[in-house]
């Protein structure tokens, strides 16, 4: 009687052995109640085992899986190349012994601690999203993610679980299964990479315009690279620098210690970590496993005249961990959740403001001279000149370059600050009198992609309003003068007709 409830004891100890938490969907089948029965004719008999590991895109909330192989993965999604998982032999597991799975049920409810001496084996999921541990020797082992793909985390309680090679075959229920699958679940990181963008101040070509760039980081428990990267136009921005980089809940990072900004190749401006920087990452966890950098560059001078588009200005984290080999992330590939979709990136506008000199008259009136302001209006000049000696040429034209606009800003549709600009005439056109006061205007996007050319008409009047003063060449003066000659010779012609009747008298 006590052999016969042993028995039942192991064979209810041996269905309790199950992947344990959410990270696998796969229960392990009980043992037949007979196995150890007169000549062990179902015993375990093959001495190794295979574990196959399976990571696919939608393993979330799955139904349980039973140790055998899914056929129909179409509701699982893509493949998840990249993961990696370290299995390892649990040492005084005898599975051919009720008592040894009696031991291993134990150690699956934590109620002893599994004795782990032997190294571990470690492979990484292939483009198939399958790692396969071939010819494991039979026994019980311990399964861990030591890093999740890109742009995907493990589930926080199914970093480890066990599993038995073999298991009982769930279909023929009278056999042991020595190809045992496993579909161990994710989690999705959502905003793996994300970017906001600071331009307020940005008013015009040579000011700054600094960005934001947030990135998680995939479970891994001792990452390899970190590479948190600018995607910038370098047609438009120039001079890129790493103005500040935090790590976790804002704890900052030193440069050329914990990280080195790259811009190698242009268009990329890349704050690689360095193993000291990599050091204190591996100890972040939870929500805190995250980096940051704000970016700061100069805004170019753009080539045409007319239109501007927008500077759209994107980023991408390349997070990997040890052994994996998942594929750098494609800053092409608008699926890929390592870089910012391109509907997300952050846009700044800018507008070319061609300005016209004429007088009254029509004139065109070149060499005048302004500097240019921003202001909420003509009466309210905001610190220094954006822009100084500003100077019409022929035809009485210039062309002000790249000009933030004036309803558009940090990314989103609303008001600078201040709200346009004011030009200030600090040298008039021979003849005319200088602006009383600013000329106040504004650059606006208009919901438009492109900016277009912005034209601005402004007009002088002659000096003085076109009234001669004496003294100054005025027809008065010339008549004046004519009058005065006149009578300065009418006396000079008095004085010698005078002087002569004296001598003859």
């Amino acid at each position: 009687m006590t052999t016969l409830k042993h028995r039942w004891a192991a064979a209810l100890a041996a269905g309790a052995i199950a992947v344990t938490g959410a990270g696998a969907s796969v229960t392990l089948a009980p043992a037949p109640a007979y196995a150890q029965q007169t000549a062990n004719p179902t015993g375990i008999t093959n001495e190794s085992g295979n574990l196959h590991i399976h990571k696919f895109a939608n393993n979330q909330g799955v139904a349980q899986g039973d140790g055998s192989k899914i056929d129909d993965t179409g509701n699982l999604g893509e493949p998840l190349p990249g993961a990696v998982f370290k299995v390892t032999k649990v040492d005084g597991v005898d599975l051919k012994t009720n008592d040894g799975w009696e031991k291993a049920a134990r150690i699956q409810r934590g109620e002893e601690d599994a004795n782990l001496t032997q190294p571990g084996v470690t492979k990484t999921t292939n483009s198939s999203g399958v790692a396969d541990f071939d010819g494991l020797s039979i026994g019980l082992y311990k399964v861990e993610e030591t890093s999740a793909p890109s742009g995907y985390e493990s589930a926080a309680d199914a970093n480890a679980f066990y599993v038995t090679l073999p298991i009982t075959d769930p279909k023929a229920k009278n056999a042991w299964l020595y190809d045992v699958h496993v579909y161990p679940k994710n989690k999705k990181q959502e905003n793996v990479i994300s970017k906001t963008v600071n331009d307020n101040d940005a008013t015009t070509n040579g000011s700054k315009i600094q960005y934001t760039v947030d990135g998680k980081l995939p479970s891994a428990t001792e990452l390899e690279k970190v590479e948190l990267t600018d995607l910038y136009p370098s047609d438009r921005l120039s001079d890129p620098r790493a103005t500040r980089v935090t790590i976790g809940d804002d704890i900052e990072v030193v440069d050329g210690v914990d990280y080195n900004l790259n811009i190698e190749t242009p268009g990329q401006a890349k704050v690689v970590f360095t193993p000291q920087g990599l050091a204190k990452l591996d100890k972040l966890s939870g929500e805190a496993r995250k980096v940051q950098a704000q970016f700061e560059f100069t805004v170019a001078d753009p080539d045409s005249q007319t239109e501007l588009g927008p500077i759209k200005n994107r980023a991408m984290i390349n997070a990997k961990g040890k052994d994996s080999e998942a594929p750098d992330p494609d800053p092409e590939d608008p699926t890929d959740p390592n870089v910012t979709p391109d509907e997300e990136s952050p846009e700044t506008y800018y507008g070319n403001v061609e300005v016209t000199k004429v007088g009254d008259d029509e004139a065109k009136l070149s060499g005048v001279k302004f500097d240019l302001y921003r202001c909420d209006d003509k009466d309210s000049l905001v610190g220094e000149p954006v822009k100084r000696d500003i100077t019409t040429g022929g035809e009485g034209k210039v062309t002000i370059k790249s000009l933030h606009v004036n309803d558009w800003v940090n990314g989103e549709k609303n008001p600078t600050n201040p709200s346009g600009y004011c030009l200030v005439e600090t040298q008039a056109a021979e003849g005319y009198a200088l602006l009383a006061e600013p000329y106040y205007f504004e650059v606006l996007r208009d919901s438009a992609d492109n900016v277009a050319l912005t034209s601005k008409t402004v007009k002088n009047v002659k000096n003085n309003g076109g009234f001669q003063l004496p003294l100054t060449g005025g027809t008065g003066v010339t008549m004046l003068l004519i009058i005065g000659g006149l009578i300065m010779a009418g006396g000079a012609l008095y004085m010698v007709r005078n002087n002569r009747r004296e001598n003859k008298a």
